[in-house]
């Protein structure tokens, strides 16, 4: 099966012009921002049955700039830019980040979908090269990506942390849903021998990771204390 990413917010806009891709027996997937964009991408190029033909990204609605170079070196697929408000310097930006494409709506439909199939085939792909694993970790509306400043994105905020506190929750997801005791992230992350002092390290670094996220938010407690064990990254977030 062949399908297209519509990252956007306009459900309307994507139910007719999903009608007119389904025409040409390509299936339509619409993404709300750029995390969730990116982790379906990265599902149907692990799939060995599921064909990715496109990304297409509505820069009327979406913060997509950020997060574009992520998208580019996670897939294969040409990614597509659309806007209503052409601009010289976002077009410019948005091609030296990875986007194939970046352009103007068409005045209708149909002509929009020509286009796209248009570009598509004057998109010289990408050589498909043999890629180390990806360090990228994708879970439920958090992206976190070592190759891009050691940040987090929850539902497309940006979170910068310190390169400690992005290990352990790295680790922390990675491991997610499991109890993880303190001397194995200790070691895991510091790469050290575990004893009390490194115990109020953990323990004041876990303090300071927990505070940002929450601070970036809205009160949401990701990572559990599991007391006098370890700790544990929530399943389901509470506030």
């Amino acid at each position: 099966m062949r399908y297209y990413i519509s990252i956007e917010k306009n459900i309307e806009a994507f139910e007719l012009f999903r009608v007119l891709w389904n025409k040409l027996g390509i299936d339509g997937i619409r993404a709300d921002n750029m995390t969730e964009g990116i982790e379906k991408a990265i599902d149907i190029e692990k799939s060995k049955i599921d064909d990715l033909y496109f990304i297409d990204i509505v820069a009327d609605d979406i913060d997509y700039m950020s997060q574009l170079k992520i998208l580019h070196d996670e897939t294969d697929a040409p990614i597509l830019i659309a806007t209503s408000n052409y601009n010289d310097d976002e077009h410019h930006e948005a091609l030296n980040n990875g986007a194939d494409f970046y352009g103007a709506y068409c005045g209708t439909l149909e002509q929009n979908v020509n286009a796209v199939n248009a570009s598509i085939n004057s998109i010289e792909r990408r050589v498909r090269k043999k890629r180390a694993s990806s360090k990228l970790l994708v879970y439920n509306g958090i992206m976190l990506a070592p190759s891009y400043r050691n940040t987090v994105f929850i539902n497309d905020k940006e979170i910068e942390l310190f390169k400690i506190e992005f290990d352990i929750l790295y680790y922390l997801i990675e491991h997610r849903g499991k109890t993880l005791p303190y001397a194995r992230i200790y070691k895991s992350v510091w790469h050290e021998d575990y004893d009390e002092a490194a115990k109020k390290a953990l323990w004041a670094a876990v303090g300071r990771l927990r505070e940002s996220l929450k601070n970036a938010t809205g009160g949401i407690d990701y990572i559990e204390t599991v007391r006098d064990v370890g700790y544990r990254f929530r399943l389901k977030f509470d506030k």
